[in-house]
């Protein structure tokens, strides 16, 4: 089944003045009919490279599951994270007020220039010549919703309409590249790595022949004895998730709610040209903080406060989803799909092993064994899957 939605037009190539002004070698276009979670409209930057490929990167910021977890999602594209979002208590105090826009996370002020893969400076990048989409994260669905009246406990009228403004998105992009690009790299972080791989089939579709992989960072998807079945079966409620999934997955929509890990059988069967690469650090905290909501049956999952999970782990660490366990997933995933000859995968040890987020940090060029991210990233662009790490 194509997926693709309905094209627009072009982009004017002017789009829309930002005060402050958007970052350097950045356009900002609003998307007529793309909403963030308050209902307030959003759209993406722009950056135009000196080559023919297309980077589209979706931003990260947590998951809208219940009233204390959406207050540490940005509600729309005016709001940002506190902090740098490389660990729960960094981003102690919530959402705040700022802007969506590439380099934002770098430093834990918000002031910091873009690094990693928005330093079109740096010669180690490996995506420094290539034009670029930034889309900001304000839907608090993984930016896979299509629930125009959404409610989590705590929190009504919410709409979760990340799928939705994905296809209005696309229909725009598409036009304005295809026939210049013949590439196209699909990647994100956090909830924009879960929604880089969710987003795959669709915009590959769009694309028709130019050829689109995913690598998704800080957004690893597990099997059923890893990522909570009761929390799955939550976001499919609450975010509309069987509305955004394809009508002919098999599989995808289980009894018990659970199965999301059957979209990559369904990728890698209709796509069988498409990459898909994974990057994580092995303990990653703030994944298993989310993954946390699903403890016990989801028996606390409408009152769990991220800070009061974070802070309680100290005293008993079976409160969060236990290192070892998150580990154990990554391998598994790894194990099951590998032999595909479609998965690249970069897990993070060393001595921080639970940080958050690296492609757009300066971690992007520190060694894991023997290979730098950016290493890793230019190697799976053109073409390989190394798999680096436990």
């Amino acid at each position: 089944m194509n997926l693709a939605p309905p094209m627009g037009e072009p982009l004017d190539g002017k789009g829309k003045t930002l005060n402050p002004p958007a970052p350097a070698g950045w356009t900002w276009y609003e998307i007529d009919g793309a909403v963030c979670r308050d209902g307030s409209p959003t759209g993406f930057f722009v950056h135009n490279g000196s080559t023919n490929k297309l980077l589209i990167y979706l931003e990260g910021g947590g998951m809208c599951s219940n009233a204390s977890f959406c207050s540490f999602n940005p509600a729309s594209a005016s709001s940002v994270l506190s902090g740098d979002a490389q660990t729960v208590l960094g981003t102690v105090f919530g959402a705040i007020n700022g802007r969506q826009q590439p380099g934002v996370y770098t430093q834990a002020d918000h002031a910091g220039s873009p690094k990693g893969i928005f330093d079109f400076q740096d010669t180690r990048n490996p995506v420094r010549d290539w034009s670029q989409i930034y889309v900001p994260y304000c839907t608090g669905d993984v930016h896979f919703g299509t629930n125009k009246n959404g409610e989590v406990p705590g929190l009504k009228n919410q709409q979760f309409v990340g799928y939705s403004n994905m296809r209005l998105f696309i229909s725009r992009i598409v036009p304005t590249f295809q026939g210049r690009v013949g590439q196209v790299l699909l990647t994100g972080a956090d909830a924009g790595g879960f929604g880089a791989a969710l987003n795959l089939s669709m915009v590959q579709d769009a694309f028709g022949d130019t050829p689109v992989d995913v690598l998704s960072d800080s957004g690893t998807p597990m099997d059923d004895r890893f990522m909570p079945v009761c929390m799955q079966k939550l976001w499919r409620e609450s975010w509309g998730f069987d509305a955004s999934l394809p009508p002919d997955c098999e599989g995808c929509r289980q009894a018990n709610g659970g199965g999301l890990l059957k979209l990559a059988d369904y990728l890698i069967a209709k796509h069988p040209t498409v990459r898909i690469g994974m990057i994580s650090s092995i303990e990653d905290e703030v994944i298993r903080l989310a993954y946390s909501v699903g403890a016990n049956n989801c028996a606390n999952s409408d009152t769990a406060n991220p800070i009061a999970l974070t802070v309680a782990q100290l005293i008993d660490p079976n409160i969060l989803m236990p290192a070892s366990e998150f580990t154990k997933g990554l391998v598994a995933l790894r194990e099951q799909y590998v032999h595909t000859k479609q998965l690249a995968t970069f897990y993070k040890g060393g001595p921080n092993p639970n940080l958050h987020q690296h492609l757009f940090r300066p971690d992007f060029y520190d060694t894991v064994n023997g290979t730098t991210l950016a290493q890793f990233m230019a190697d799976f662009i053109g073409g390989g899957l190394t798999q680096v790490g436990p």
